[in-house]
């Protein structure tokens, strides 16, 4: 089975550089006109949908037209603690300029009062395994720290060196999930297609 997985669109904290983490923020209406616009990638119309439950993520997946949609807390994005709301600069000028040092390399970092990348890991692979288990294709409307721990999950890059290819947050990571959940990339950054007027 496949599952093609969307970050929500763009919000007025994304445009500041703000980490939204679990605060439940909107879309901006710009984000709401531009996923308007759009629909999921090619072969998925029939496909079971899931949905963070975060309004960012829900609001996405009504602008692309998804319908019965099953929210699911893993597929949620990372919680960044005490940093929530605040920009890079900001979090630096608070905790000094080695605060991200001090938090971790990796699987390991782990936000002040946050969620360890790790624990993120564990739920998106948890998530994998009992969406496998259903043997349907899937679509996953979430976040960018979820894709991230998706594409770690599937080509075990170890968060310490660049990453190995371009992620493109705009487009669609589809995954091939063994029964077991086991991921592996099906088509890295795959176009959303765009809605005829008609549809929209």
């Amino acid at each position: 089975m496949r599952i093609a997985l969307l970050r929500h669109g763009p919000t007025d904290w994304n445009a500041q550089g703000r980490v939204q983490g679990t605060v439940d923020t909107p879309l901006s209406e710009d984000g709401k006109a531009k996923m308007r616009t759009l629909k999921p990638p090619e072969g998925f119309d029939a496909a079971v949908v899931y949905c963070s439950p975060k309004l960012r993520a829900r609001q996405t997946a009504a602008c692309l037209g998804l319908g019965n949609v099953h929210l699911d807390p893993r597929l949620a994005e990372q919680n960044w603690g005490d940093w929530e709301g605040l920009t890079r600069t900001e979090m630096l000028a608070r905790d000094g300029e080695d605060a991200f040092e001090r938090s971790g390399r990796g699987i390991a970092f782990r936000p002040p009062g946050g969620e360890s990348t790790g624990e993120l890991h564990a739920r998106v692979r948890n998530f994998f395994q009992d969406v496998a288990a259903k043997g349907e294709d899937a679509i996953a409307v979430s976040h960018m720290g979820v894709l991230r721990a998706a594409y770690v999950l599937t080509t075990h890059w170890d968060m310490a060196a660049p990453m190995p290819a371009e992620l493109d947050l705009k487009a669609a990571l589809v995954l091939s999930l063994a029964p077991d959940g086991t991921p592996t990339i099906a088509q890295l950054n795959a176009p959303l297609r765009q809605r005829s007027l008609a549809e929209r």
